[in-house]
């Protein structure tokens, strides 16, 4: 019995911790095209979230990776709302 206590006050902190970061769950690195030797080319932070203003550096438009392994960007990013 004292072990499930335990166990429902774990999983009740984290739910309840989870819960409170959503926003940190959808953001993600932004990169830039730079060369074919330097395809994603780390920039800022951005959101997956649909916003209005899509997420750039300078004039250039910043894409997300859908396997962080693999060096493919192509996922859209939009600007980070403050």
């Amino acid at each position: 019995m004292p072990l499930a206590v335990v166990f429902l006050g774990i999983a009740g902190a984290f739910v309840t911790m989870s819960m409170g970061s959503t926003e940190s769950l959808s953001t993600t690195q932004g990169y830039r095209f730079v060369s074919q030797a330097d395809p994603c080319h780390a920039e800022q932070m951005c959101t997956t979230v649909y916003q209005p203003t899509i997420c750039t550096s300078g004039s250039s438009r910043l894409w997300g990776k859908v396997n962080p392994s693999v060096n493919v960007c192509n996922v859209p990013l939009y600007k980070i709302n403050n």
